[in-house]
């Protein structure tokens, strides 16, 4: 099968490219710029230049038709979509609008986009979200994701174009920037804790989110591009599980060993107090199953960020 990844020297995209590589697929790395280390990961990975948000850019590109194309290139911040707007705007919408009118040049075979949890209303009623409930975005971020959802599923249907959507909770584990404190809560509380006396945190502790582990993630994204009959879907990915942030720094404190001192400071604009996934339709349909708990998930982490951090 012929895979090209947008967006795939980012966390998700080449996770899920060095795993299907491992799996003889012969992929194609889309992205905007190189990025050394992936490339040592992905050897013997093809890697195109061209920027998303540019249709000179995706016209110079030279590839087969047939692909099936996995989507993740984009502005992944709610707090940096406040931050620059027009960024969010170009990288998420109009790149994602020129993809689609790109693949169907191509004569794609489908499409499937890395969308967010964020895009859904907050429901304190009812915190365990289904792909049908309403979406009503609290984010600049999440109105872009959103809107690109709609391109997707409104215009690649109009071009005939098949898609799927796959609406990710928080995903952490190895692989992921340890540097960036934009994004991946875990990443960036596991980092704190690892390295600072006192972690400060935006918002509350009772906030709880729903983590999936990478290699949990990998697996439904896997599903879903061998699936033959379940096109224009959208599915939530999760591990269906609620943890609260206070829970979520009692089992970091396990994993390291060590008293964690948190203070709560000023939340961030668009934040959620709390959701978590309905898995039930992605379960039925292509019969995902997390496996991967968040004590061990946590624990294989922080043995990766310490083996990163040897080299």
């Amino acid at each position: 099968m012929n895979i090209l990844i947008t967006g795939g020297y980012g966390f998700l995209g080449s996770e899920i490219a060095y795993f299907l590589k491992k799996k003889k697929f012969n992929i194609i790395i889309l992205d905007k710029k190189k990025n050394n280390k992936k490339k040592l990961l992905l050897n013997g990975i093809k890697f195109l230049k061209a920027d998303i948000t540019s249709k000179a850019s995706l016209s110079k590109l030279k590839i087969n038709k047939g692909f099936v194309v996995l989507h993740f290139a984009g502005q992944p911040s709610a707090a940096q979509s406040f931050k620059n707007p027009k960024d969010d705007l170009d990288k998420n919408i109009l790149g994602t609008l020129n993809l689609i009118e790109w693949c169907k040049k191509k004569e794609v075979e489908k499409i499937i986009y890395a969308s967010t949890f964020n895009v859904y209303e907050e429901n304190y009623n009812k915190p365990i979200l289904s792909e049908s409930d309403p979406c009503k975005s609290k984010s600049l971020y999440a109105i872009s994701k959103f809107a690109a959802e709609n391109y997707i599923r409104v215009y690649s249907e109009h071009l005939g174009l098949k898609w799927n959507i796959m609406r990710m909770f928080n995903v952490y584990g190895p692989g992921q920037d340890s540097k960036n404190n934009f994004l991946g809560m875990i990443s960036i509380f596991l980092n704190m804790a690892k390295k600072q006396p006192v972690i400060n945190v935006k918002g509350s502790l009772k906030r709880f989110r729903d983590f999936i582990y990478i290699s949990d993630v990998i697996d439904a994204w896997y599903k879903m591009i061998v699936d033959k009959k379940n096109f224009n879907k959208i599915y939530n990915i999760g591990s269906g599980k609620k943890t609260t942030l206070k829970e979520l720094f009692n089992k970091i404190s396990i994993v390291l060993d060590k008293k964690i001192n948190v203070s709560e400071k000023q939340g961030t604009p668009g934040d959620f107090l709390g959701c978590y996934a309905n898995i039930s339709k992605i379960r039925n349909d292509l019969k995902f199953k997390p496996k991967i708990n968040l004590e061990i998930g946590l624990k294989k982490f922080n043995e990766w960020l310490d083996y990163e951090q040897k080299k």
